[in-house]
């Protein structure tokens, strides 16, 4: 069997100002989009502020004002920035951010970070840095921002997690024939935010992802079960006193060897509150590295690398 890159590359657009009829789709342009890319649309839901669509590598979200198309495989995102410009005007687009992590199959892949980088500063001027250990996971970060720009209060959080519990990962193949658990498993992840519209997808022969949306949050699931590289990412910018609870939910069902998180955010005093409630070492695990990085005084991430402890 092929092997399938689970590890996904991330395109950020963000406007200005809400451009209304952007999330639009009668004409098509997000089927082009995610086209240029090399993935198909499968399923849209909609949200008052918010659709969200499940391609065949991983998920698009489109507000009125972002953009954020995420994807696996041997997808190039970047591909589909001259498509997203035929509806954004560049001078409307306040900030962009590329990122792409350190891949299980590289020399299998259509372009490398160099030919990423090389090929937005065609469109935009930016900065590049890397997140994490050159010889660990971590994650290649292009950024753009517009001159004299103030973003709104925004934040993300990201867990990415490597050699999950291959029990766990069985559960998400297409024939799984373990249908109490995959059920018991389903649930679980579709309740993680009860609020939200759910809509998921099984690929055959293995894999699976889930969005979910509520007015203007998301969130989203993408898993890549197989033994010989298996992968789960997960991301949402939905975040209350809660949210530290759903990280240590997430790393329970899945259960991986080692895992990262990336928590960005705008508002410093934010930043440090959700830090202090995310960042926290799930039982079991260790905190083995971190890095800190501020971009342009806007945005604020911190990445950190987990590994589970050997008793």
């Amino acid at each position: 069997m092929e092997n399938f890159e689970g590890p996904e590359k991330k395109l950020e657009v963000i406007l200005s100002a809400p451009q209304t009829g952007l999330r639009d789709n009668t004409d098509r342009r997000w089927d082009r989009v995610v086209r240029a890319c090399g993935a198909e649309i499968i399923k849209r839901e909609c949200a008052a502020k918010l659709d969200s669509y499940l391609l065949s590598e991983s998920s698009l979200f489109v507000w009125n004002d972002r953009i954020l198309l995420i994807t696996c495989g041997k997808t190039t995102p970047t591909k589909a920035l001259p498509i997203i410009l035929k509806y954004v005007a560049k001078p409307q687009i306040a900030y962009l951010f590329y990122e792409r992590k350190n891949l299980n199959f590289p020399n299998e892949q259509p372009t490398d970070v160099d030919d990423d980088l090389a090929y937005l500063r065609t469109h935009f001027p930016g900065n590049s840095i890397r997140l994490g250990p050159a010889c660990g996971d971590h994650l290649h970060v292009f950024y753009y921002a517009k001159p004299n720009g103030c973003p709104l209060p925004d934040t993300s959080v990201q867990i990415l997690m490597h050699d999950i519990d291959p029990a766990v990962a069985t559960t998400f193949y297409y024939d799984s024939t373990d249908i109490d658990r995959q059920n018991d498993m389903l649930t679980r992840l579709k309740t993680l935010y009860p609020a939200m519209k759910v809509e998921n997808h099984f690929f055959y022969p293995q894999g699976y992802s889930l969005n979910g949306i509520s007015e203007d949050n998301y969130f989203t699931i993408h898993v890549t079960p197989q033994p010989e590289a298996s992968y789960v990412s997960f991301e949402s910018n939905m975040f209350n006193h809660e949210s530290a609870g759903v990280v240590q939910k997430i790393i329970s069902l899945f259960n991986p060897l080692r895992f990262s998180v990336v928590l960005t955010a705008t508002t410093k005093g934010q930043f440090e509150h959700l830090h202090n409630g995310v960042m926290v070492e799930p039982p079991g695990y260790q905190a083995i590295d971190q890095t800190f990085c501020e971009f342009d005084h806007h945005y604020t991430t911190i990445f950190s690398n987990f590994l589970k402890q050997r008793h």
